[in-house]
């Protein structure tokens, strides 16, 4: 999802297009956004400000693989989406508050096999900008989730697991949440 007015560009759309065209298997790459990167693109219609406007995604029926803009996929991902397709709703359970909180999520990648419109149309009958934004949100909404870290060890994030320890053979998407972003790093090529 590409979002005009903050730091992410249509560089970083083809950055993660070039990724997913190396790593994953055959797909349609689509990228939500109110501006017009070189891919197909789905217009984003709620001019909602922010990370809130990921909730748009929940319009699309599944299967549907997400990854924000600032995660770099380095190796193949057939194994790990072929696990997430057994399940209705795939997403990471947050890498701080999970230690205390099981079913704490983040939403960097994420995905669904059905159809998860519901999500998005209750909150656009009524959006609330919560603490915690859109994770917050699908916390209180998707009531059974499975979590990445439950059924594979290769969606790590950048500053636990990789940020002065390298990558590790079996890493093959590093999820980037706050700084540094993917280009303000040397650890993992971008």
């Amino acid at each position: 999802m590409l979002r005009g007015g903050g730091v992410y560009h249509a560089g970083h759309v083809q950055k993660l297009k070039d990724m997913c065209e190396a790593h994953l298997p055959a797909h349609c790459f689509v990228c939500l956004s109110d501006l017009k990167p070189d891919c197909e693109v789905i217009p984003l219609t709620d001019r909602w400000p922010g990370w809130w406007s990921k909730l748009e995604l929940f319009k699309l029926p599944g299967p549907v693989m997400f990854f924000d803009l600032d995660t770099v996929i380095v190796g193949p991902m057939d194994e790990i989406i072929d696990k997430a397709r057994a399940h209705d709703f795939v997403i990471l359970r947050d890498v701080y508050r999970g230690e205390y909180n099981p079913k704490a999520m983040q939403s960097s990648v994420m995905f669904w096999s059905g159809n998860m419109r519901r999500v998005y149309e209750q909150y656009a009958a009524c959006p609330v900008w919560l603490d915690g934004g859109d994770q917050a949100y699908l916390e209180q909404v998707v009531q059974s989730a499975t979590y990445w870290q439950d059924l594979t060890d290769g969606i790590v994030s950048y500053k636990v697991d990789v940020q002065g320890r390298g990558l590790k053979e079996h890493h093959k998407c590093v999820i980037f949440h706050g700084s540094p972003r993917p280009w303000e790093q040397k650890d993992v090529d971008y």
